[in-house]
């Protein structure tokens, strides 16, 4: 009797390890599809067009009642807009409806800090999008999986809300990307879609984060792990033999846009990255993150481009085009005063919603300086709002993308001003180290871009 319960309990113990060896293997992509990846007929027409946006910061308006703690949210939020975040969505259906482009693109950060009631309701702004015919397509970004930050905001109190996990993700944005991919990535939620014949997207997970809840800041780094980049060649090599053009979309950014912005805004491993990148031509990236408007170059054969945060001042769209072998990019934004006028909006800050954000991301940028002129001990009355005054416009122009179009003159203008001169003259520290580097331009628009797909022929 002895020697059968022993057996049996042998076979329990062996079907128990086979059990936990077959999940610990298990991919990470688990949502069971609803329906077969989507198949393309047509290709790449120049009338169609492509909508990048990223860094929407969305918070339910569920999840504060606008009392003290959303408050401090509001004063610590680095410029971002938090008040209508419903109405910017709203706004920003009423122009796809008007203007019907082909895809939307969404590189990251769709949430204030991973909240799943965002992510539910963000889902459902985009299944209206997609009744338009534009088909939304979204990545994680590093504030939106397994964030300990995750809150809602009651008076003076920030309580925990349901963090987004990654079959969370997975799972609720199944319809915008999931559901139509030809090829997942089993090590990470990267997919790859082809909504046109001689067009592949490759859509790139590249945030660090836990499997279950996480207990305080996300990481702001990010990378590719080795195993997501066996997969990614093996796209890039499907695509060279179909002919299609692969445009690859992320959060990080793979090159470096900013001497103050590399370490947690550029991949850890970009060099590895790039260097695969430049072995299948690809000729640019969208990527998000740093909530600046620019595009950096490698040698001028890699170009990323990465779209202002749609959360900061007026909400950012890039506008990508095809045309003669050529992509095209040109940043726009949503015309939050035109939808406001039209639908009736009678609050005074959506009908003058560009100088309310703006305002406000200025305002950020004059606190910034006045605290670095504190820390850096030289802070005066006497010329604070001058110098403060100064770096919120700088912050303005560099972060819009518009410091790109100033001219030599015109820059060297800005550093003969007041405010500058008082830099130049007390700070030893960050403050002139960040105004030289953002007033500077290296003769590239930022705002737009045109640049062949085959490089060979040019």
């Amino acid at each position: 009797m002895k020697k059968k319960l022993l057996l049996r309990l042998s076979i329990l113990i062996l079907f128990a390890m086979f059990f936990i060896m077959a999940a610990s293997e298990k991919p990470m992509n688990t949502v069971k599809w609803k329906r077969d990846p989507f198949v393309p007929t047509e290709s790449l027409s120049k009338d169609d067009a492509i909508w990048v946006i990223t860094d929407l910061h969305y918070l339910s308006p569920s999840l504060s009642d606008e009392g003290e703690s959303f408050a401090f949210i509001k004063e610590t939020s680095a410029g971002k807009e938090l008040d209508y975040p419903a109405q910017r969505m709203e706004a920003l259906i009423w122009q796809i409806e008007k203007e019907r482009p082909k895809l939307l693109l969404v590189s990251g950060d769709l949430t204030l800090n991973g909240e799943k009631q965002s992510a539910v309701e963000l889902a459902d702004y985009f299944q209206q999008i997609e009744q338009f015919g534009t088909q939304v397509y979204v990545i994680p970004g590093n504030h939106d999986i397994s964030n300990g930050w995750a809150r809602k905001f009651i008076g003076d109190d920030q309580e925990k809300t349901s963090q987004i996990l990654p079959e969370d993700f997975q799972s609720i944005f199944s319809d915008m990307g999931y559901q139509e991919a030809y090829t997942l990535d089993e090590h990470s939620l990267s997919y790859a879609v082809q909504p046109y014949t001689d067009l592949v997207l490759l859509m790139l997970d590249t945030n660090v984060y836990s499997q279950t809840e996480g207990k305080g800041a996300p990481p702001s780094n990010g990378r590719l792990k080795k195993e997501t980049l066996t997969w990614i060649e093996s796209v890039f090599e499907d695509a060279k033999k179909s002919g299609a053009t692969v445009l690859p979309v992320l959060h990080h950014n793979l090159l470096e846009h900013n001497d103050f912005m590399t370490k947690g805004f550029t991949l850890d491993n970009n060099e590895e990255v790039k260097a695969l990148f430049l072995k299948y031509d690809i000729p640019v990236v969208f990527t998000g993150h740093t909530h600046v408007q620019d595009i950096a170059h490698e040698e001028n054969t890699l170009y990323d481009i990465t779209t202002a945060a749609f959360s900061v001042m007026t909400p950012s769209i890039g506008k990508v085009t095809f045309d003669n072998d050529q992509v095209s990019y040109e940043k726009q934004a949503v015309d939050m005063e035109a939808w406001a006028s039209e639908t009736n909006q009678t609050d005074n800050n959506l009908s003058n919603y560009t100088d309310y954000a703006t305002n406000l991301f200025v305002e950020d940028g004059i606190n910034m300086g006045l605290r670095q002129m504190i820390e850096e001990q030289w802070h005066d009355d006497r010329y604070a709002e001058e110098v403060g005054t100064f770096v919120g416009e700088s912050n303005r122009l560099f972060f819009s993308g518009e410091a790109s179009q100033l001219s030599t003159e015109e820059l060297e203008q800005l550093k003969e001003s007041q405010g500058y001169q008082l830099i130049k003259k007390y700070s030893k520290g960050f403050l002139l180290r960040y105004m030289d580097n953002i007033l500077k331009s290296d003769g590239y628009s930022d705002l737009e871009l045109s640049v062949p797909l085959n490089r060979s022929s040019h």
